[in-house]
């Protein structure tokens, strides 16, 4: 400097100068130099962003902004170009070497400055914040000048020189102000208009930098929110770089690099121009797919995840890095003003310096702070988004076996649960690094206060490392433990959810609530056990420096009695002390926090390297090289699991199917038929052979799959309209008529599951979108069996058949029914997993057992059996129907009343609550916690707060007698002053334990309640809210909000009540300083919570908007998992990838305002915590006098803390209000209207009930819901003991409804059904559904034993159970199987083919002997054989008892002791068969005439009963 200046370059004497002021050098050097070194530094990084960024941009025009700019960079750039002539040529002065060299280094910036605002305006740049800071810096900096050269105008008003050089500072100054300002504007935004979306783009992207700083960009969100509720349209569109397409390809690409490093992978080759078309297409074909015949290692997901995002996750540690280098040098600023006080000489203007300083310290700190959450939570939106894709789209591209192994259940809690621990990592990710460098740093400035004192501390801090490991450990243990049962329980729930029907049905809630109840319990054992090593962990690092200040503190007064403990070295020490608590108390959540994510990454690693359905096992052939063949199979076997010891389904198979031929697949229940079809799809492991397709596939799975959309978009399937196409497979598929009374024709919305058809009706939905899909190969899984024998001759006729719309394409037929195969091309025969024959019907029924059997085992008549083209043309009248909930029936209506547009949707949209949460759900929580607990909490909460106040109180009062000269007092007393300092501070410790703990507990035992009152509200709810509830809706419940309820509120109260206490003392001590802060607290106070109410409000509806729409994406997985193979088939993944990315970015959009709004309120409540910082300053200043330094080193130590602390209190306030919503929302299903009393024990039957099995119906009338119409209208029937009764009808007539009103499932309107002179009202449901047996269309298998899913109560021996399956049949099958009754059911019965799920449905109904039995359809996907020998079953098992049969084979039916024949819900016919029969008018005649089925058929019917009854 003594070359460039003559000047020293600094003054030590400034200090005590009446005004302040800096050198001529210092000013031309340092302070010029810093805004430009800030400038270097930074540009590097600014260029590197804006090369990274990966969305390209459009350049913004040229405006008169951007010139503005330009103009007043270039004048800036010629003054110092003006500055340097003057002082290289024109002045003789030797201080113009540092001129000229500031000057110089001023244009080079200056030129990269006019090249860089261009360079922003190519990307996209609306406002440089760059540019900004630097303007700023440079209009400060220049400000020294100004006052320095003013005074010296003034004093030296003649010379020119000064003159000169006054005018230059000035300009300087104008134009960097200038600029500077002219970067306070962003460049205008015109908007891209969109059609898709409502939503708007969010703002921050082309604002200008003070609003991006102070996030008034939010602003008019957060008054919308507070005006009226918030909406989904209010929320901003996420940016594409946040869009969870973008980020999955992105994580997509690490795994990829790393698999490509470490294991050899199998990938989907793709084209270089398909990737140009559309680089987002590949992301469903590039997970990679373990090679199964090796081992692998395993996939580090965590790894890829970090690397996908490392630029942003670098960006969020340098911000941190500022933050904390502001936050540190704050107790040096502290030191300095605290010594202010000591020395009554030093000017004020110094301590105002002081006071500014420290309150502009804390200001930057808080803008870092933002700024750092802000960046760090969009890398968890992103972490979020990434999980939730690659899980979704892996769930797309399982192999049979994997998903037997992962649950639906357990892939919802890695797309909730698992994702979540990723996304909250995040903000505190960094502290990695950052905690031990604080505390560094910390114990650096420590020892220079205290010296060797502070030795003790840091010995108890390292004890702490491995205390903390071992902590760290034990809660990883706990929290994979907890996991495990919490997939176990969410599993166990979608199973429960899935099957309601038919635990409402059979009264088994209770079986199911103690499962539940015990998976829960042992949930809570983990939650409890987490909960006190939470609590002892919490309290270890709370302890740490309160032990650490102890023994700092009492080693200093006590290795020397010259050791004086002033109130200086308290007060920094003490505020070191605070800030080291910060990493310490973050410390134990980090851990807990990567503790969670680390057993989530392995849980999502686990899963993403989990087998996948083999691309390879079916060849694809060109049509034009098949050689005429559309389907061949060479000496295939298969099996669906990839162990090598698991039996073959399929072998031997070979099979050549020509293109246009209609081939039928017949044999038994489970001989493997549906395998064959898996195979053509390649959803099987093939083990040996080759399976060649020529052709597009659509397929029609045994079960119908239905989407809860339209009935139009069902059928369309993401097809473009053919208005002629979709007619013709309208006329085709008979659902015509049935369209005429909908509420909205085909637009009408069918429920989830297509709960608002007949099954009948759900089977054709599912024919005509295979015929709409306008394939070349058709796999038809037995779709005639759910429909009506006069229906189903329609579809052959105007679908199947020669003459139908699908001649001429290859279609493969599996089916259980006789009378369509000798139209057949070839029929196929299965047995035994093997083909056993094929060939013409005319040629195999003369050698084939098989197909003989089959013939015989029908009761068709021969007419039916050899027709041919005389097939009867009448056209199928399928009755009109109007939409109602019940998944079984659709009744029928005539003269439909109108209705309303908003009851067209079955599904209605989930109901968010708006306002702000009651008192009332406080009080719920409260009452779950129990009372007394709270009032514990309350005590010590009160407790801790005073031992805070008075130990601080005591250190300031111990500190002040170091200003009094009396050395030997203060000697004396300092042993009694440090024992009671340490007595306080250890009470505080110990007394904040007590309360945390009695607070885990209290949350502990509330999320036990909770989960129970929520249980058993959904499960006592009638069977109408399930029918209008998507599954995924209330599995959210159970997933999310439970998990609410048991981590995110407890921890938010806690944190909310360690924050208060330090809140409630700083307050205290400001007042205890100086009674006039009221005058100043009391309006922050009012600004304060003006600005906490307005953020509320919008906070809490954007946590209801993000739990409304997280369901969304469940229910859309839901759907996605249970018609997998579909999805397959028709290959629409891609489309059902896209509709789950759009659900999650609609989740995300509300969470990520919900983000920013947290930080609108950040910068305001820290704005107002500057505020009292500066006013507590200033005045200690003006009132010295009267203040100790004790005093004020106390207040500004605490005030300093209220930084953090009024904005963690808000933070957690509002998280306890928006995680309150959780328990809002587990009440609200806690509070469903509930059906009946499940028992009534003043008027419980006799336990023999019912005895004889009568059953006289009396003018019944009934409807499913209020505002429906009657399903069933003046029913009066009687049933004798013993009598078997055959309900019939077309689709729609009341068939299902009038058996679901002998459950009470729908509760009569009018009229009443009595049972041995029992009125079915008067008595518990359970009580009723115990006696009476009913074996339902639709077979409902849950995951677990054989002997669970027939005997969940356990009321029954081994020997009875065998005995039930026996006599349907599935002995032998069961014992083969390993573990013989135990062995594991897959989720959905999924190991298990359709018909043997439904004999095993019949097992149950055998095995609980009623007195009434009631089949609905119960051997639709029974073979005839089977079917046959069931029948014979069911007539000698139930020859006492009342049985009550719908059918769609009416040949079930023939041997019926009466016939029940309904139309649109009445009774039309009711009397034995013979008699009406004999009436050729009768509507039974009419349907057995439509059947092809005789009137001799019926005698000869009831006369093998009465042989059979005889014998």
């Amino acid at each position: 400097m003594i070359r460039l200046c003559e000047t020293p370059l600094w003054d030590k004497n400034i200090t005590k100068a009446s005004y302040p002021y800096l050198t001529e050098c210092f000013r031309n050097t340092i302070l010029q130099w810093v805004p430009m070194g800030i400038f270097w530094l930074v540009l590097p990084l600014w260029i590197y962003m804006l090369i990274r960024e990966r969305i390209k941009s459009q350049p913004i025009p040229i405006s008169g902004l951007f010139i503005t700019k330009m103009i007043l960079a270039v004048q800036f750039l010629l003054i110092q170009i003006f500055r340097i002539i003057h002082y290289a040529v024109l002045s003789t002065e030797q201080n113009g070497q540092a001129i000229i060299l500031t000057s110089v280094l001023y244009i080079i910036t200056a030129l990269t400055i006019l090249w860089l605002m261009n360079y922003d305006r190519l990307k996209s740049i609306y406002a440089s914040g760059l540019l900004f800071v630097f303007w700023l810096l440079v209009s400060l900096a220049i400000v020294p000048d100004i006052i320095d050269y003013s005074i010296k105008v003034q004093q030296q008003i003649g010379s020119k020189k000064l003159w000169i050089k006054s005018v230059s500072i000035w300009i300087h100054f104008i134009l960097a102000l200038g600029s500077f300002i002219a970067n306070c504007f962003a460049e205008k935004y015109i908007p891209i208009e969109t059609v898709s979306d409502k939503m708007p783009i969010v703002p921050e992207l082309y604002v200008n930098f003070l609003s991006r700083i102070f996030c008034t960009w939010v602003t008019p969100l957060i008054v919308r929110g507070y005006k009226t509720p918030l909406t989904e349209n209010d929320c901003w569109q996420l940016p594409i770089s946040e869009q969870t397409v973008t980020v999955a390809h992105q994580v997509q690409n690490c795994m990829k690099g790393m698999n490509m490093q470490t294991t050899s992978m199998s990938y989907e080759n793709i084209s270089t121009a398909n990737q140009i078309k559309d680089e987002n297409r590949n992301l469903l074909n590039d997970l990679p797919m373990v090679d199964i015949k090796k081992h692998e290692k395993k996939t580090v997901f965590w790894r890829a995840l970090f690397g996908a995002f490392i630029d942003k996750i670098i960006s969020g540690g340098l911000i941190k890095f500022v933050h904390d280098l502001f936050q540190l040098t704050g107790p040096l600023v502290l030191k300095l003003f605290l010594n202010f006080f000591t020395d009554p000489t030093k000017p004020k203007w110094l301590g105002i310096f002081y006071a500014v300083l420290i309150s502009t310290m804390v200001f930057c700190q808080v803008i870092f702070l933002r700024a750092y959450f802000h960046c760090q939570f969009l890398v968890g939106l992103r972490f979020r988004s990434a999980i939730t894709g690659l899980v979704y789209r892996k769930s797309l591209k399982l192999s049979n076996s994997s998903r037997h192994a992962s649950t639906t259940g357990e892939i919802i809690n890695l797309m909730s649960i698992d994702a979540s621990h990723f996304a909250d990592i995040t903000t505190q990710l960094h502290m990695l690094w950052s905690a031990p460098f604080q505390i560094l740093v910390i114990l650096v400035l420590l020892y220079q206060q205290m010296q060797l004192a502070i030795i003790p501390g840091v010995a108890l801090l390292l004890i702490m490392i491995p205390v903390n490991l071992f902590i760290q450990r034990i809660q990883k243990q706990l929290t994979s433990k907890q996991m495990t049962v919490k997939d176990e329980r969410i599993k166990m729930m979608n199973e429960i959810l899935n099957g309601i029907r038919v635990l409402k049905l059979y009264g088994w809630e209770p079986a199911f609530i103690r499962l539940i109840s015990r998976i829960r319990q042992n949930e809570l054992g983990y939650i409890r056990q987490q909960a006190i090593i939470g609590a002892i962990s919490s309290i270890l690092w709370t302890f740490t420096p309160i032990l650490v200040s102890i023994t700092t503190f009492a080693t200093y007064v006590l290795l020397s009695d010259s050791n004086i403990l002033t109130a200086e070295k308290a007060f920094v020490s003490l505020a070191l002390f605070n800030l080291l608590r910060g990493p310490l108390v973050s410390f134990p959540n980090m851990i807990n926090s990567v503790a969670q994510a680390g057993v989530s990454s392995e849980r999502i690693g686990k899963f993403l390297t989990n087998d996948e359905v083999d691309k390879y096992a079916v060849d694809k052939i060109p049509i034009e090289l098949s050689n005429g063949n559309a389907i061949n199979i060479e000496n295939g076997s298969f099996r669906w699991s990839t162990l090598v010891d698991d039996h073959l389904v399929l072998k031997n198979i070979n099979v050549q199917i020509h293109h246009g031929s209609l081939v039928a697949l017949v044999g038994m229940v489970g001989s493997g038929k549906s395998s064959i079809l898996s195979a053509l799809l390649g959803e099987m492991i093939k083990v040996d052979g080759h399976v060649r397709i020529s052709g597009n596939i659509a397929y029609v799975p045994q079960t119908a799959w239905i989407l809860n959309a339209t009935l139009k978009e069902n059928i369309l399937f993401g097809k473009d309209f053919d208005k002629k196409l979709y007619d013709q497979v309208i006329e085709a598929c008979a659902l015509k008529q049935d369209l005429v009374m909908l509420p909205a024709r085909d637009e009408t919305e069918i429920g989830e599951k297509g709960i608002n058809l007949s099954g009948g009706q759900r089977q054709r939905v599912s024919l005509a979108r295979a015929l709409y899909s306008n394939a070349d190969i058709y796999l038809l899984d037995d779709p005639l069996s759910a429909v009506d024998a006069h229906v189903g001759a329609h579809i052959f006729r105007h679908v199947i058949g020669s003459k139908g719309l699908l001649n001429g394409k290859t279609r493969i037929l599996v089916t259980h029914g006789v009378s369509h195969l000798h139209k057949c091309d070839d029929i196929i025969v299965i047995s035994q997993c093997e083909i056993i024959d094929h060939g013409l019907y005319s040629d195999l029924i003369k050698r084939s057992n098989i197909l003989r059997e089959f013939i015989h085992s029908s009761n068709l008549s021969n007419k039916d059996q050899h027709e041919t083209n005389d097939e009867r043309r009448q056209s199928i009248s399928t009755p009109p129907i109007e939409i109602v909930t019940n998944p079984l029936e659709i009744i029928e209506n005539k003269e439909p009343e109108p209705i309303q547009e908003e009851k067209k949707k079955l599904i209605q949209k989930e109901t968010v609550q708006t306002g702000s949460v009651t008192f009332r759900i406080f009080w719920i929580y409260i009452r779950a916690c129990k009372l007394p607990m709270i009032i514990l909490i309350t005590i010590f909460f009160c407790l801790t707060t005073f031992t805070t106040l008075c130990t601080n109180i005591w250190l300031s009062k111990w500190t002040d007698k170091s200003t009094r000269n009396d050395t030997s007092s203060i000697l004396n007393n300092r042993i009694h002053d440090l024992t009671i300092y340490s007595i306080l501070g250890l009470a505080q410790g110990f007394l904040a334990f007590i309360m945390q703990l009695i607070l885990k507990l209290a949350a502990y035992i509330a999320g036990r309640k909770l989960h129970w009152i929520v249980l058993i509200g959904v499960l006592r709810a009638p069977m109408s809210f399930f029918d209008t509830t998507p599954i995924g809706r209330i599995i959210n419940r159970f997933a999310k909000e439970i998990d609410s309820v048991d981590t995110a509120l407890p921890n938010a109260f806690s944190q909310s009540l360690t924050v208060l206490i330090t809140v409630v003392a700083t307050l205290v001590i400001l007042i205890y300083g100086s009674w006039f802060a009221i005058f100043v607290l009391v309006p922050l106070a009012i600004l304060f919570a003006y600005i906490q109410r307005m953020y509320v409000s919008s906070s809490r509806q954007l946590r209801r908007l993000d739990s409304v729409t997280r369901s969304s994406i469940y229910a859309n997985f839901g759907e996605t998992i249970q018609g997998l193979s579909s999805i397959r088939a028709y290959h629409v993944q891609q489309r059902f990838i896209d509709m789950s990315d759009k659900f999650m970015d609609r989740n995300q959009s509300c969470q990520f305002a919900s983000s920013v709004a947290n930080r609108w309120l950040g910068v305001r409540l820290e704005m107002i915590a500057s505020l009292i910082i500066l006013f507590t300053a200033v005045a200690s200043v003006f009132i010295r006098d009267h203040l100790t330094a004790g005093t004020v080193g106390l207040m500004i130590t605490y005030a300093l803390q209220i930084t953090n602390s009024l904005n963690l209190l808000v933070r957690m306030s509002s998280e306890i209000e928006t995680n309150i919503v959780s328990v809002e929302r587990i009440n609200e299903y806690a509070e469903l209207d509930s059906e009946a009393p499940w028992e009534i024990l003043e008027k419980k039957p006799s336990p023999h009930w019912p005895t004889n099995g009568s059953i006289q119906i009396k003018d019944l009338s009934t409807r499913y819901r209020e505002n429906l119409q009657l399903v069933l209208k003046n029913i009066t029937v009687n049933i004798e003991h013993g009598d078997k009764i055959g309900i019939i009808g077309r689709t729609g007539s009341g068939k299902s409804s009038l058996c679901l009103a002998f459950f009470r499932i729908i509760e009569p309107t009018t009229g009443t059904i009595i049972i041995d002179n029992v009125d079915i009202r008067s008595i518990g449901l359970h009580d009723l559904r115990s006696k009476i047996t009913i074996i339902p269309q639709d077979a409902i298998i849950f995951a677990g034993t054989i002997r669970f899913n027939v005997d969940p109560f356990g009321n029954y021996s081994d020997a009875e159970i065998w005995t039930a399956l026996q006599l349907v049949h599935m002995k032998e099958r069961i014992n083969l199987m390993k573990n013989g009754l135990s062995y594991l059911l897959a989720e959905g019965g999924q190991n298990m083919s359709a018909g043997e799920r439904q004999l095993l449905c019949l097992a149950r109904a055998l095995l609980r002997k009623s007195q009434i039995i009631i089949l609905d359809e119960a051997t639709a996907a029974i073979d005839m054989e089977t079917d046959r020998l069931i029948q014979l079953t069911i007539r000698s098992a139930f020859k006492n008892a009342t049985v009550i049969t719908i059918a769609h084979r009416l040949h079930t039916i023939l041997d019926s002791t009466k016939i029940l024949v309904l139309s649109d819900g009445s009774v039309q016919e009711y009397d034995e068969p013979i008699r009406l029969v004999a009436n050729p008018n009768s509507a039974f005649t009419k349907l057995l005439h439509d059947a092809n089925i005789h009137p001799s058929d019926i005698t000869s019917a009831l006369t093998s009963q009465q042989l059979n009854t005889f014998s």
